[in-house]
């Protein structure tokens, strides 16, 4: 057992894991999208929210992410010197075409552009089209967060989720954050999927041999397995509740961007190609007091955790807590991460040419 704070963060590596400190990660993924002519702006802010992603825990959309993305360059899937535009816009909206970016950097842009016409208007969304992956999306709600107001975002996605009652892989895996803001307790940020989990999360528990716990995956026959090298189809989470909110997710951030659905996602699609995703932010001071919305959230969440646990809990966390203790704690005491996460990373930098900071 390795040392906890708060009695679930582990500040020592694991026998599978290596101990990366936050600077010589983010410099190190900087280095290696400028190798391969990404801009050091945007190869800047790509390693500014992969790392976050990984200080946060959330390693299956961090810079585990970051090989992949780099192959997809150098095969000229996605486009490395973008230039990102708005295509259509309103009062309150707008449409920004990624020219086949890292979905990050649209996604960004995006955000600020909803978070700037919501400051005047008190609610705005945006679209982006022509988008790649665009990792965790906790990345743009929390971006609301500073400014007093309420974030949410989603994107789209190839097929990976079986429709209730179904085995095929028909639904998108959408993945979906809101950031809602609170007083002295950390904001509330739901950062999830539609299906049962995030494929990468699948893919975690892989790298770590581990079992799936619970109706996580299908195998090709329909049955539930909890072998994730078997994995066919993710479940929708909720039964055919879980199934309707993937429907809708796949509406606002499929058909509402670019007018197509996940069901009707050929090969030309798949894989990230021509993402499109759906951002918001709603001004709180629209509605109500700021502080009186504020200590409510915190009395909300006080009482949550103040509620008894079931046997064998310890305590009751809110949304997001988790990954913000670990956001404390790591950024002190570096990351943990599992030895082949590293390893990919050293791989790539040897490959490029490009020297590691850790």
């Amino acid at each position: 057992m390795h040392e906890l704070v708060n009695g679930i963060v582990p500040i020592e590596a694991g026998e599978q894991e290596r101990l990366i400190q936050v600077r010589d990660l983010r410099e190190t993924t900087q280095r290696l999208y400028e190798a391969v002519g990404v801009p050091r702006a945007d190869a800047r802010l790509m390693a500014d929210l992969q790392v976050e992603t990984d200080v946060r825990g959330v390693h299956s959309h961090g810079t585990r992410a970051v090989p992949g993305y780099l192959k997809r360059i150098q095969t000229g899937h996605t486009n490395p010197k973008p230039e990102i535009r708005v295509v259509r816009e309103g009062p309150a909206s707008a449409t920004v075409d990624g020219d086949g970016c890292l979905g990050h950097l649209a996604s960004y842009r995006a955000m600020q552009l909803a978070i700037a016409k919501a400051d005047k208007l008190g609610i705005a969304a945006t679209t982006v089209i022509n988008s790649r992956h665009y990792g965790a999306a906790a990345c743009y709600a929390t971006m609301a967060l500073d400014r007093d107001m309420i974030g949410f975002c989603v994107s789209s996605s190839s097929r990976g989720v079986a429709p209730y009652g179904g085995i095929d892989r028909l639904l998108g895996n959408h993945a979906l954050a809101y950031a809602i803001p609170a007083g002295r307790e950390y904001p509330i940020v739901l950062d999830m999927a539609t299906g049962r989990s995030a494929w990468g999360r699948v893919g975690t528990m892989r790298l770590y041999g581990r079992k799936l716990d619970g109706e996580w995956v299908l195998d090709e026959d329909g049955q539930v397995t909890d072998d994730p090298h078997r994995a066919h189809a993710l479940v929708a989470p909720g039964g055919a509740k879980g199934s309707g909110l993937n429907v809708v997710m796949d509406v606002l951030s499929g058909i509402l961007p670019f007018c197509l659905a996940t069901v009707n996602r050929e090969d030309e699609y798949q894989g990230q190609r021509r993402a499109s995703h759906f951002f918001q932010a709603i001004k709180i001071e629209t509605f109500c007091d700021v502080s009186d919305f504020k200590l409510e959230v915190d009395r909300m969440i006080q009482a949550i955790r103040a509620s008894r646990p079931k046997e064998g809990v310890d305590r009751i966390y809110a949304p997001g807590e988790i990954e913000w203790l670990k956001k404390a704690a790591w950024e002190k005491t570096g990351i943990p991460m599992h030895k082949t996460h590293v390893e990919s990373l050293e791989k790539a930098a040897e490959e490029l040419g490009v020297e590691v900071a850790f």
